[in-house]
């Protein structure tokens, strides 16, 4: 994994984005990917990845919705997030950078790779398996936010206004589409020899890091499509997962250049912005969890005191200077991004066996998901003595392993509320201010769809506010 990536890949391949494609909404965005494109794959490449990850770790759908919906973090002001106050203008942004900035570039490299015939056929094959496996992340977690998208007429000139799949075929697609990707994917020749800034190109830990999003993608589905479930899981053990955090994939920000860090530190150091605090429910739960001490900082006493959630913007300030900040060690100019790691997968290695699908010693898997947890924090010592305290119960497995994740996915919000969805622990409470008369289980539809794609959005929902309606596969 490389710790700096070539600022100018970036600024090129964004230009070269701004040239092909001139606006957000759908119509606008198909490009013909036989078209001579000036740009190199790799550098698009670098680009998408960048893209991608910046924007799931950002502000919008990390800070001020994942781990707001889990709630990891309050907000000391302008609380209207953790009440549930959003519409149809909050993720225009989001929505766009998704198919401009990520699917776009990344797609576009896949067409200029495919059609090169200088590329040896097993360099291309590797090359062609590692952007699959990204666009599917992608497109995984546009699905799992919004539900239905546009996806099989996505990025294509033939289909100027796309319609919309449903998340079920788009989740039979990405698991099939992925299954092929890491079977597909021969250690024994290259990948990328540049632009790639995940792995550096090596395929090996490509093949582990895919193999385990099949893993997650096919766990989700578990309640919805239990056959499906079983089948990709089977397929992803076979091939050989995470199990390590030396194998762990991260996206990691380059803290040399401001342009380039963390979004969250530039959220808060270049920004300006202190209006994150970690809530009273995460200090709580942490209680002798000695992760707590790197999650979040000490307030002005030393101590670590939470803010509670959901409350009104003028409860919020009033308790701003008192509560505690998510740490300086999460928000670093470099803390990276975790894609998937080491901890997550350990802890569905627990579920599937627990669900018949593999073998395994489910508590065994759940020690180790919660050692992985805390060393990727630096944490060595008391780990058994947290585990004893924190027993796994096969009677109550979707507890144990739920309470787990939740802790251990702190700073990937988008996951968090994923599995929060799935799982259903921690139990969480609706705030008493809440404009909305559940916890929102869907991110509404943007505006500039309803305004440029309305005939085809108009098929899937009636309401485009709608935060409240569960996704396919969240059937409990």
């Amino acid at each position: 994994m490389k710790s700096i990536f070539n600022k100018k890949w970036i600024l090129t391949a964004a230009f070269a984005s701004v040239t092909l494609v001139g606006c957000e909404d759908l119509t606008e965005l198909n490009i013909d990917p036989n078209s001579p494109v000036s740009v190199p794959a790799s550098n698009l490449l670098t680009q998408g990845e960048y893209a991608l990850y910046n924007l799931l770790h950002g502000r919008v759908l990390n800070g001020e919705w994942g781990l707001l919906m889990t709630q990891q973090w309050a907000q000391n002001e302008y609380a209207e997030d953790s009440r549930y106050v959003v519409d149809a203008n909050s993720f225009n942004g989001s929505w766009g950078t998704f198919y401009t900035g990520v699917l776009n570039e990344l797609k576009t490299a896949r067409a200029l790779i495919e059609a090169d015939e200088n590329v040896p056929g097993p360099i291309k094959t590797n090359q062609l398996a590692i952007l699959d496996i990204i666009i599917s992340d992608a497109f995984h977690n546009m699905t799992d936010m919004w539900g239905d998208i546009p996806y099989s007429e996505a990025i294509n000139p033939e289909f100027p206004n796309p319609s919309y799949d449903s998340q079920a075929s788009i989740y039979a697609n990405l698991l099939a589409k992925v299954d092929a990707a890491v079977s597909s994917l021969n250690p024994s020749s290259p990948g990328f020899s540049s632009g790639e800034i995940i792995y550096n190109g090596d395929v090996a830990a490509w093949k582990k890091a895919g193999a385990s999003l099949l893993m997650r993608m096919a766990m989700r589905v578990s309640d919805a499509d239990s056959g499906l479930a079983a089948q990709y899981v089977q397929k992803a053990a076979g091939y050989g997962v995470i199990e390590s955090n030396s194998d762990n994939a991260l996206f990691q920000f380059d803290g040399g250049d401001p342009t380039l860090s963390n979004p969250l530190w530039i959220d808060q150091v270049i920004n300006n912005r202190d209006d994150f605090a970690v809530s009273t429910l995460l200090v709580e739960k942490m209680q002798g969890d000695p992760r707590l001490a790197v999650y979040a900082n000490p307030n002005d006493e030393g101590i670590i005191r939470g803010m509670p959630y959901g409350l009104t913007d003028a409860e919020a300030f009033a308790l701003k200077s008192v509560t505690s900040r998510p740490s300086t060690k999460v928000r670093s100019a470099a803390a990276p991004s975790v894609i998937i790691d080491a901890a997550e997968v350990h802890f569905m290695m627990a579920e599937a066996i627990e669900r018949g699908y593999i073998s395994g010693d489910a508590a065994a898997h759940y020690a180790a998901g919660i050692t992985a947890s805390m060393n990727y924090w630096g944490i060595t010592e008391g780990i058994d003595e947290y585990i004893a305290a924190n027993p796994y119960s096969s009677e109550n497995w979707k507890e144990s392993i739920g309470n787990q994740k939740w802790i251990a996915f702190y700073m990937n919000g988008v996951q968090g509320w994923a599995e929060w969805r799935r799982l259903d622990y921690p139990v969480l409470e609706v705030p008493a201010a809440a404009s909305n008369a559940v916890i929102p289980t869907r991110l509404p539809y943007p505006i500039s769809e309803d305004t440029n794609n309305g005939s085809k959005l108009d098929a899937v929902t009636s309401n485009i506010n709608d935060i409240s309606s569960k996704l396919w596969w969240d059937v409990n």
